[in-house]
């Protein structure tokens, strides 16, 4: 049978009135267009109310600009949580398996248009009693309270084939907004994403064992993760990576993390994120093998490269393999180069005694770092195992010391790495870079000294094995600018080519430097 070409879901009863319910209406049209051999289901002007609709292969929904799909508030609508076996309930976060658009095993099956997809979030959560929702993500206060349920994901796809979201805004999801489950061959273009800052777990764009996946041109204010990528296989019931993703030209906020890579105990391989806009955001960049003991071992994580980044953050990221992280799991072969970043704490690159961090580069790095918290409980010691939520330093919380603190790595390269301090500082700042239980140092181009006049080193090192500083620059004002402590028999210590005239002390250490080149 030929294809149909277009199908108005006006002809097949939608009233578009923001009041009846279209979800039998809507449905019919999906499921006439897939019969008829496939097309176009075109969603005029209108608000239509619905329960779950569920997409079928070679269709397109199509959101003219002023369509609305808007959430029913009603359980009854939606699907049973065992719609099917790979669909999860998530019942420590409070939220059931309905969705209010579904695509399962589909093939070329797309979401188009200008109009909106809203999730009626306000429907499903009380009203706060102490404050007014806040339009900053970065500052704001506490989640609104669930009431009796929620649905989960708003839009979920999961085991599709050439799957596209392109143009259409989605709005007010109460849970997560876009899931990705299992599919492969996905473009997403040209989003808005927008949840208000106190949507409990309102995760943006969460891509999770898929394969061949494309993000562009998107903007996400999202009420947790902008944008995800997991390995979670758990449900899928096969082994499958998430790989070959590419995530670009978007502007991200977020109260928790704008970028989050972890999640499961599956592969995170192969994947690059360019020419992205942090703003607004408590976390950048959270990258963990293990978030929970629920998972046996945690997700390798290796080929995974951030570049042209500018990001305006409390915390600007965070590198860490966990608590209970287990081969295969791993952190391997991950590099973020040219970032801007201004910021209000320090962040932390950790892997374990038995499971170190692998070769991450940093280079082409511009890092101001501003204000602090009043908060020193980690000046004097960072503890280990170090929190994998990490230390933003906010509503007075305690935060880093130092602008990096790299622990339990090999093969840890900072190159054309730029550090600047400003004026009005806190208290919680002692020393500029601290690197303990690292093998394979390489420190090339740095420019940077120590926070603040009265205490502290540019670069302290400590247990640090094959330590190179190569072509750097005291900034004025510098006290000491290399400490190495602590070393263990045989280290090497070199510092080639590096001008140190901004210094009052050069290098402090307890093993032999050799030396050349150097202006002291």
């Amino acid at each position: 049978m030929a294809a149909a070409s277009t199908l108005n879901v006006r002809d097949h009863g939608a009233t578009g009135d923001g009041v009846t319910r279209d979800t039998a209406s809507l449905q019919a049209t999906i499921d006439a267009c897939s019969e008829a051999g496939g097309g176009t289901i075109l969603v005029p002007v209108g608000t239509y109310v619905t329960g779950t609709i569920h997409l079928k292969s070679d269709t397109e929904l199509h959101l003219q600009a002023g369509a609305v799909l808007r959430g029913s508030p009603d359980r009854d609508d939606y699907n049973a949580d065992d719609v099917f076996a790979e669909n999860n309930v998530f019942t420590t976060e409070h939220v059931s398996g309905a969705h209010l658009v579904i695509a399962y095993r589909a093939e070329r099956v797309s979401i188009t248009g200008q109009g909106t997809i809203d999730g009626g979030s306000e429907q499903f959560f009380e009203e706060p009693t102490d404050k007014e929702p806040s339009s900053f993500y970065r500052s704001h206060s506490g989640n609104q309270k669930i009431k009796d349920w929620r649905p989960g994901q708003m839009v979920f796809f999961c085991c599709c084939q050439a799957v596209a979201v392109r143009d259409v805004a989605l709005l007010n999801a109460p849970y997560w907004t876009l899931f990705l489950h299992g599919c492969d061959d996905v473009q997403i273009r040209g989003l808005t994403v927008i949840n208000p800052p106190e949507t409990p777990n309102g995760d943006g764009i969460d891509i999770d064992c898929c394969a061949n996946v494309t993000v562009s041109d998107c903007i996400v204010r999202s009420g947790d993760d902008s944008i995800t990528l997991r390995g979670n296989t758990r449900r899928l019931g096969v082994s499958k990576p998430c790989e070959n993703v590419v995530v670009t030209n978007c502007v991200l906020s977020s109260p928790c993390n704008a970028i989050r890579v972890g999640v499961g105990d599956g592969v995170i391989r192969d994947c690059r994120f360019t020419n992205i806009v942090i703003t607004d955001s408590r976390t950048g960049i959270s990258m963990v093998c293990r978030y929970s003991d629920r998972v046996p071992h945690g997700t390798t994580i290796e080929n995974v490269h951030f570049s042209n980044v500018t990001m305006d953050t409390a915390l600007p990221l965070q590198v860490i393999v966990g608590v209970g992280a287990a081969p295969e799991a791993g952190i391997r072969n991950v590099s973020f180069s040219n970032f801007r970043v201004r910021a209000q704490a320090g962040f932390y690159i950790g892997g374990n005694p038995e499971l170190p961090i692998r070769h991450v580069r940093f280079s082409n790095w511009d890092l101001n770092l501003n204000g602090g918290t009043d908060n020193c409980e980690l000046v004097n010691a960072v503890p280990y195992p170090y929190s994998i939520f990490g230390h933003p330093g906010t509503a007075d919380r305690p935060a880093l010391p130092s602008a990096i603190h790299g622990t339990y790595l090999e093969g840890m390269t900072l190159s054309d790495f730029r550090v600047r301090w400003d004026d009005d500082l806190s208290p919680v700042w002692k020393d500029g870079l601290v690197f303990e239980h690292v093998s394979g140092l390489a420190l090339d181009r740095l420019d940077l000294r120590q926070p603040t006049s009265s205490a502290g080193t540019a670069v302290r090192c400590r247990d640090c094995k094959d330590l190179s500083l190569t072509s750097s620059h005291a900034a004025a004002g510098t006290t000491t600018f290399l400490k190495v402590e602590q070393s263990p028999p045989g280290a090497k210590v070199h510092c080639i080519g590096n001008d140190m005239t901004g210094a009052g002390q050069a290098w402090e250490t307890d093993t032999a430097v050799r030396q050349t080149g150097n202006l002291l």
